[in-house]
């Protein structure tokens, strides 16, 4: 019983429900309607269209019979009883009939009367030997009463139709009444389910659709097959679908760009911390043998009373300390993420010789060999600034760490990552241990931590710190000719004026590089 009361209400709900119901009731009451209207006004139409026919025919036979001989009037007469089928007598003024209307059942009716052709006759003793109800058929059948010459002498005409044909037919229309009533109700259902399921099917195909639109099924899309108020809303759901789709992909993005910026403020504010510390405990050395030279020069303790010898060490650590402090608010200044973006497109063959002409003095030094064979048609877009700052700090640790007499040379690569260029130093190694560890802050490879042999341990990590913000991937390796810095840039910011590069073989790469030979 639930389960049938939740389908009805489930019926209840749906719009062809609702349209079949109307409909089925609509056709249902204007078929009953109809057929009522037909069985009460078709006697009264009947005996006003049969009232109307007889004056019409009575009207043009005396007007016909105008002159004619009696025989030819008496052929009218009859042709008049013929076409309306009316009791038709003509009488005199004394009511003696001269035209009498002779049927079967009319002779037995005025020999009932008064004799063969004589006495008087009145509608209500008209029977067609018929109809039961005499007096009834005779009080409502439509009668007309002319005056007329008929055979040279005044008269009186007057006609009756009966209606005996409409009372059977209304009679006929009472019996059929259960039938038409059944062939109403099939056919107003039939005629409502045929309605209701061209009319809602393109609802329902737009419901249907809609249904997955609302699930964020956005590539979904309406048929449209017609122009009407269905078809426009059909096309206008489709745009809003269109423009919904859109408006989620800007969305999808704009928060996927949200989210990297959240994830690049917490990792460069973890950088900060690690900085902080490392800041902390690499002052903290500094500061206190600062503190402990000072104090003892005041006191003039021990070895501190030449004061003028410490003085001057005093003064080293202070300058280291300023080297320190110089190179922490350069990684302070690195970070630009909230600074606007400066990208133009940079050839990085022209920038590498720029950096190898500037370092070109400090490789006579060292006596070091610099070599670069990337390719001209190689450029990137991206902040020329910080690029240039990251590519000079790995310059210059290549220079400053390879041994005399080996060089250090810059090629373009391409692998898995992508597409870039190495820094070479030939001749050099770093453990395996401590590779992974040199971008990190203040860290050293040498472990006496002496700054005038290490530096302060900021430079790699300066330019970690800096790649990372133009989405530049470096990496550190040890290869069979000495330690690698590979460069990866990202797909959408390298381009090639030409064609992708090709890498040159070991073979041919002498006859493409550029060789800055120096000597001391």
């Amino acid at each position: 019983m639930n389960a049938n009361q939740s389908l009805f209400s489930a019926l209840r709900s749906t719009i062809a429900f609702k349209v079949f119901g109307l409909t089925a009731g609509i056709l249902l009451l204007f078929s009953i309607i109809t057929y009522l209207v037909i069985f009460t006004l078709l006697p009264h139409t009947y005996k006003d269209y049969k009232q109307q026919q007889l004056e019409n025919e009575v009207d043009h036979f005396i007007t016909s019979i105008e002159g004619l001989p009696d025989k030819d009037v008496e052929q009218a007469f009859n042709k008049l009883r013929e076409q309306t089928r009316a009791f038709i007598t003509i009488s005199d003024g004394a009511d003696q009939i001269l035209a009498p209307h002779i049927e079967s059942g009319y002779a037995i009716a005025i020999s009932e009367a008064g004799g063969a052709l004589g006495g008087t006759l009145t509608p209500a003793e008209y029977s067609d030997g018929a109809n039961t109800n005499t007096q009834t058929s005779a009080r409502e059948a439509p009668m007309v009463s002319r005056s007329l010459t008929y055979k040279g002498q005044q008269a009186k005409l007057q006609a009756t139709t009966a209606l005996q044909p409409i009372d059977e037919a209304s009679k006929v229309l009472g019996m059929l009444a259960p039938y038409v009533a059944l062939f109403i109700l099939i056919a107003s259902i039939g005629g409502s389910f045929l309605y209701t399921f061209l009319i809602t099917r393109p609802i329902r195909k737009i419901t249907a659709s809609a249904s997955r639109m609302a699930e964020l099924e956005l590539d979904t899309r309406i048929p449209v097959h017609s122009s009407d108020e269905i078809g426009r809303l059909a096309e206008s759901l489709n745009i809003m679908a269109a423009n919904l789709k859109g408006s989620i992909s800007d969305l999808e993005t704009a928060n996927e760009q949200l989210q990297m910026e959240m994830k690049r403020e917490r990792e460069v504010e973890t950088r900060r911390r690690e900085l902080f510390a490392a800041v902390s405990h690499e002052l903290k050395s500094p500061l206190t043998i600062l503190k402990g030279q000072l104090e003892g020069m005041l006191y003039k303790i021990g070895i501190y009373k030449d004061r003028d010898a410490y003085l001057h060490k005093t003064l080293e650590v202070a300058e280291e300390m300023e080297t320190l402090i110089g190179d922490i608010l350069h990684v302070a200044k690195s970070d630009r993420l909230s600074l606007p973006s400066d990208d133009e497109l940079i050839s990085v063959q022209d920038l590498v010789l720029e950096l190898l002409a500037k370092y070109e003095e400090l490789g006579m030094q060292r006596t070091v060999y610099l070599h670069s064979s990337l390719p001209a048609s190689m450029e990137i877009r991206s902040d020329r600034k910080l690029l240039e700052t990251a590519l000079s700090n790995v310059i210059h640790n290549a220079i400053v760490y390879t041994n005399p007499g080996e060089q250090v040379f810059i090629r373009p690569i391409s692998g898995a990552y992508g597409q870039g260029f190495e820094v070479v130093n030939t001749g050099a190694k770093i453990d395996p241990s401590k590779i992974g560890r040199i971008f990190e802050p203040f860290y050293r490879l040498e472990q006496s931590r002496n700054r005038n042999t290490g530096g302060s341990g900021l430079g790699l990590y300066i330019t970690k710190n800096m790649l990372q913000q133009l989405d530049i991937g470096v990496e550190a390796r040890n290869t069979d000719e000495g330690v690698a810095f590979s460069f990866y840039f990202p797909e959408a910011a390298i381009t090639f004026k030409s064609h992708p590069v090709s890498i040159p073989s070991p073979d041919t790469q002498a006859k493409l590089v550029l060789v800055r030979q120096t000597t001391t």
